[in-house]
């Protein structure tokens, strides 16, 4: 079974958890360049952008609600 690669990130307010599947990039124009992007700041463009989380002090939440 082949499985994609993912990261699991847990709300620093309620603990809630989701895993973010990590973005394969190339480096240059040659196929075997690739790699999966597991930077921090990958990651968090694609919590914001594609789950609605918030980022904030270097902190990861879920809603609003869990920022305070």
């Amino acid at each position: 079974m082949i499985h994609e690669i993912y990261a699991e990130v847990t709300c620093d307010g309620c603990q809630e958890s989701i895993y973010v599947e990590l973005d394969y990039r190339y480096r240059n124009i040659s196929p075997t360049s690739g790699f999966h992007d597991s930077r921090d700041s990958s990651i968090e463009e694609t919590l914001i952008s594609d789950h609605e989380w918030i980022v904030k002090d270097g902190k990861h939440f879920c809603s609003e609600d869990c920022t305070s």
